[in-house]
């Protein structure tokens, strides 16, 4: 007599006995860095809904056990007193390493069989710093004819954390005058004239997370030099200590966007190179002027929507006069010259 052998491949333990879509689903959490043997939160498994006592009659002799990728991070215990499958760490777990873990929970007696599914999510704890994606000092050199409000460099940093824990905030220390920092975007703001400056400002930027308690980076260091337009002349001239702002034949160009706000300072000429100095429009007359000029202040505000197809340059002719009765000698028009971009 000749038999047939059909040898049949049982699924692995992890797939149970019962349909996977049938398993009931359980879900928990953990957060990083807890201590190992610490208990997964929210998660607790009636004995009842596992059908446990229906597969192994003797309660003494049943176990639990986890499959999975990643089950070596967690045991499964059950916790007689309350009839519940319990679980707990086996290890330190690291949120950036992995977040998420999704496991089978099988019960073991004469065999093993797959009795529930089981999701475990591993949050996150403020544990790292805030790093800035720039060099540790940035150096800036800057027209001193900038436009006020002009963003001069945009700071960049990451946080390996989640959350609120890695949502910045960028801060400046000492507080200046000049430069202004966003804290939401890290834009870097001109917010006061450096015209006719000729010191560097220098100021130490932070990166500072909203975690608790909250990780600050490590200082970037950031140097604004002032250019000075006109810089081509000569030494002689230079050096020469001239009576007025602006010295003749020189066009002070500035290039300001069609969408700049009414109202809005774009550069302020002050400080001239007098004690006290006043200022005036020469051209074009105030009324038909895009731009008016502060009679102390020397900051020149846009009056009136530009619109750069219609007026792609603003020509204008501004005195400068010491208030002692010493006279600008400042060219004829044009100056200074508005390019709207």
């Amino acid at each position: 007599m000749i038999w047939g052998i059909l040898l049949c491949c049982l699924a692995p333990p992890a797939s149970g006995s019962l349909p996977q879509g049938k398993l009931p689903f359980f879900h928990g959490h953990v957060f990083e860095n807890s201590p190992a043997a610490s208990k997964v939160n929210g998660l607790s498994i009636p004995v009842t809904r596992v059908n446990a006592q229906k597969w192994c009659p003797a309660a003494s002799g049943m176990r639990f056990k986890l499959y999975g990728n990643g089950s070596d991070d967690f045991r499964a215990f059950a916790h007689h007193k309350r009839g519940n499958v319990l679980l707990k760490t086996s290890r330190v777990l690291d949120r950036e390493l992995r977040s998420e873990y999704r496991l089978s929970l099988a019960r073991c007696c004469r065999t093993c069989a797959s009795v529930a599914s089981v999701k475990v999510d591993v949050l996150d704890t403020n544990d790292h710093q805030p790093t800035f994606l720039s060099a540790s000092s940035i150096h800036i050199s800057l027209d001193d004819t900038a436009a006020l409000r002009s963003v001069i460099y945009r700071l960049e940093a990451a946080d390996e954390d989640g959350g609120k824990n890695a949502e910045l905030a960028f801060v400046s220390v000492p507080a200046n005058g000049s430069l202004y920092v966003v804290p939401k975007t890290g834009e870097v703001l001109l917010v006061d004239s450096i015209l006719g400056r000729n010191s560097t400002i220098k100021v130490y930027v932070y990166a500072r997370d909203h975690g608790w308690p909250p990780l600050t980076s490590r200082a970037v260091l950031m140097s604004v030099t002032p250019r000075r337009w006109g810089g081509g002349r000569s030494a002689a001239r230079a050096g020469r200590a001239p009576r007025a702002l602006l010295d003749p034949g020189t066009v002070m160009t500035l290039n300001v966007s069609e969408d700049v706000g009414v109202g809005s300072v774009v550069v302020s000429l002050n400080p001239a190179r007098f004690q006290s100095a006043a200022y005036e429009l020469i051209f074009p007359e105030a009324e038909s002027a895009a731009v008016s000029v502060g009679r102390d202040s020397g900051d020149l505000t846009v009056t009136r929507r530009l619109d750069r197809e219609a007026e792609p340059v603003l020509e204008l002719t501004v005195k400068v006069q010491d208030k002692q009765g010493v006279l600008s000698d400042t060219p004829p028009p044009p100056h200074p010259s508005l390019n709207d971009t």
